[in-house]
């Protein structure tokens, strides 16, 4: 089910141009101990009170989720483990406007459940665009592309959904994407949509069609191919081509170690699949080098990316994810207590939280590649050098 999206990047690509989602990354010069990103959980006030008043939280986290997405993915990192109250609207406005006196840039919204069914969704994004704060919506795609979908959580057609929310500058699109085929997709997602790989192929094209892949600097449209699983490695290279052929970067990961994410480490950790992981990276960065995205010189100096054949993730040095019951992780990818910073984000004024966390560490020593929290779970240790060696 590829969406009817044409090619666009030159045949001789630009020296200067980068692959990776626009304001995911910022110059090792802009870190300087600042809080540039924040990873934020933010679910309707109706799911928070009735999460909140409920005696056996996690439970109630289950029992609604239906009502604040519409879609059943198995592997649903923001369906793990509750320990707090849930974070309402008014708090997470405080917490970003702390963070704003920090450096803050940039919002990542990653659940719980969809930012399209919740009914403030302007509401957020005024906020977010009076503050002047970029955000990057991971979503399904499915209320996006799904008429029946859009006109229940928004009250209009996707057309109109997709028109008024490109409308706003500050607003970019991550769509989950683990695979162009059509079965593989509809079984991997059970979404109320009639045909969700359907109704995500018309969310890309309806994203294409306001310009958010038009711009070859500010990236606003890509493709997050997480979990890679062994049932869809075969299909990711063709994926992360035909992304890249569309000025789509296609962020390639394998499975989070959050959440009901765990279910798949087991798999994903199996030596069969990790080498099949690594053989996939160097295909990925093989045809990046031979198509002009990025030179083997650059690779050597950055290193090898946790996501492939993109430019390096630096989240560990100048951001932390909020986890939607306040606490407070290194990354969204890892929920061990290992990657902890803070048990509640409501305890602490966050000034303090940052600068006495791990990430806060990290960005003075490793600013340009911090590697993953996945690091010797789902993605082998040895995949850097190996894949290096190999480009080599």
């Amino acid at each position: 089910m590829k969406p009817e999206i044409e090619k666009i990047l030159p045949e001789n690509v630009p020296e200067d141009y980068r692959l990776m989602p626009f304001d995911w990354l910022f110059p090792a010069e802009e870190v300087d101990g600042r809080l540039l990103t924040l990873d934020i959980s933010l679910a309707p006030e109706t799911f928070v009170e009735a999460v909140n008043k409920s005696k056996d939280k996690k439970k109630a986290v289950d029992d609604n989720y239906g009502s604040i997405c519409p879609h059943n993915c198995s592997g649903c990192f923001e369906k793990g483990d509750i320990e707090n109250d849930l974070l309402g609207f008014e708090e997470v406005k405080d917490l970003i406007n702390q963070a704003k006196e920090l450096g803050l840039k940039s919002v990542k919204f990653l659940g719980p459940g969809e930012l399209f069914a919740n009914p403030d969704l302007f509401n957020v994004l005024d906020y977010l665009q009076e503050k002047d704060i970029k955000i990057t919506i991971f979503t399904k795609g499915g209320i996006l592309g799904d008429d029946e979908l859009a006109q229940k959580y928004q009250g209009m057609t996707s057309n109109e959904l997709v028109q008024k929310v490109c409308n706003y500058d500050n607003t970019r699109f991550s769509i989950n994407c683990t695979t162009l085929d059509e079965k593989k997709t509809n079984k991997i997602t059970k979404s109320e949509a009639n045909n969700y790989a359907q109704a995500r192929a018309r969310a890309l094209e309806l994203l294409v069609e306001q310009g958010m892949n038009q711009d070859f600097v500010c990236q606003r449209l890509s493709l997050a191919c997480t979990p890679v699983t062994d049932y869809t490695i075969e299909d990711t290279l063709e994926l992360y081509q035909w992304g890249a052929e569309r000025n789509i970067p296609v962020i390639i990961a394998p499975s989070m170690v959050s959440g009901k994410g765990r279910s798949l480490v087991n798999k994903a950790k199996k030596p069969e699949f990790q080498k099949k992981l690594i053989e996939l990276y160097t295909e990925i960065y093989t045809w990046a080098i031979e198509r002009g995205i990025m030179t083997l010189d650059q690779v050597r100096e950055e290193g090898i990316s946790p996501y492939a054949g993109i430019q390096p993730c630096n989240q560990l040095g100048y951001g932390m994810f909020i986890r939607k019951d306040g606490v407070v992780q290194s990354c969204p990818g890892n929920d061990s207590k290992e990657f902890r910073i803070a048990q509640d984000v409501r305890a602490k004024p966050l000034e303090e939280i940052w600068k006495n966390s791990r990430n806060y560490a990290i960005g003075q020593e490793t600013p340009v590649n911090n590697r993953c929290v996945k690091d010797g779970v789902t993605i082998p240790k040895r995949l850097y050098n190996e894949v290096l060696k190999r480009l080599k």
